[in-house]
């Protein structure tokens, strides 16, 4: 015998199930193509530095980091010193507030492999 609270019931388990999908980000988002054969300091690098290192409170002028990371310059000293590639991709404990994204890192290790050019 259907009562009320079966129909009901019922409603709110059809309404949960319909609702429920999975989304493929592939098809939200599509595919993340990351080439890293060429990379540029200005194109490539900056932007990353810009959005995870030179951000309020870090590197930046009277931020709380020791280094500021504003210019080329200031980057690549911390580049030939090491502390830029044993700080962000050995330990990757920098960015601090949240991770770089694999394309991030494939880039920042191009880089640094071409010998950290200003191009």
């Amino acid at each position: 015998m259907i009562t009320l609270k079966n129909t009901l019931l019922l409603l709110t388990v059809s309404t949960f199930v319909i609702a429920c999908y999975k989304d493929n980000e592939e098809e939200l988002y599509g595919i993340e193509t990351c080439e890293a054969s060429s990379v540029s300091f200005q194109a490539d690098i900056m932007p990353i530095i810009e959005t995870g290192c030179n951000t309020v409170g870090c590197h930046v002028q009277g931020g709380n980091a020791p280094t500021i990371y504003e210019n080329y310059n200031q980057i690549k000293a911390s580049v030939d010193n090491g502390k830029f590639e044993t700080r962000v991709l050995i330990d990757k404990t920098m960015p601090p507030s949240a991770p770089l994204t694999d394309c991030q890192i494939k880039y920042l290790q191009k880089w640094l492999d071409d010998g950290a050019p200003n191009n």
